[in-house]
């Protein structure tokens, strides 16, 4: 995977207006898990954008990323490690309350692997969040090499809601919640095309064919 300064120059990783209502729709959703306070990972945590959310929020974050470049950027404000979803993560068994990968999953070639150590790091009942691109979005087929997941060369899997769910058991959670989701918060990050409809400015779910899967699990006791 790309860990070097070119890979990271790309609205993706810039902190617009956009974004951070995205970030408060994330925080959102952890409080909608039921998790309203606690420790928290974030897998592949970039720039930290999500893990200051976080603590502006009263949550203890802690990010996990891969890119040393990246996590130089972040600053000491926040508490981040370097280290690969790909290997045994460098925490204590039960040591969170919940886990969160953000539009990483996709990078990640053993994800169950990677969902079974974060089973590893939450305690019991712990939540854990994914979002990913989802597999049978109805912009794929419209946008066609344009669309997003096509426009990273370091995705290595696209995922329908039926294999992700499947993961998550495997990996030792229940499914408890599943959802696509349309968001136009930051909508074209990868397609300029798209831009003008950020003006919507908020994330709107779908039942089936959103453009991107969202997954609550609760790691078994």
């Amino acid at each position: 995977m790309a860990t070097g300064p070119e890979y990271f120059e790309r609205e993706y990783f810039e902190l617009h207006e956009g974004k951070r209502r995205y970030l408060e729709y994330l925080i959102g959703q952890l409080r909608l898990s039921g998790v309203e306070s606690g420790a928290v990972l974030d897998v592949g945590s970039g720039f930290g954008f999500f893990l200051r959310a976080l603590q502006r929020a009263g949550f203890r974050a802690v990010g996990l990323e891969l890119s040393a470049y990246a996590a130089a950027r972040t600053g000491r404000d926040v508490r981040q490690v370097l280290g690969s979803a790909e290997d045994d993560l460098p925490f204590r068994d039960r040591s969170f309350d919940a886990a969160t990968l953000l539009d990483v999953i996709e990078h990640v070639e053993d994800f169950r692997g990677a969902l079974a150590e974060c089973a590893r790091v939450l305690r019991p009942g712990g939540r854990i969040l994914v979002i990913t691109l989802n597999r049978f979005s109805a912009a794929r087929p419209l946008m066609g090499r344009r669309w997003s997941w096509y426009r990273d060369p370091t995705h290595v899997h696209m995922f329908s809601i039926g294999v992700l769910r499947s993961g998550l058991e495997e990996a030792g959670f229940d499914c408890v919640r599943t959802t696509t989701l349309w968001n136009f918060c930051s909508v074209g990050e990868t397609s300029r095309v798209l831009r003008p409809l950020r003006a919507i400015a908020r994330v709107v779910h779908a039942p089936a064919f959103g453009d991107a899967i969202l997954l609550e699990g609760a790691r078994r006791g």
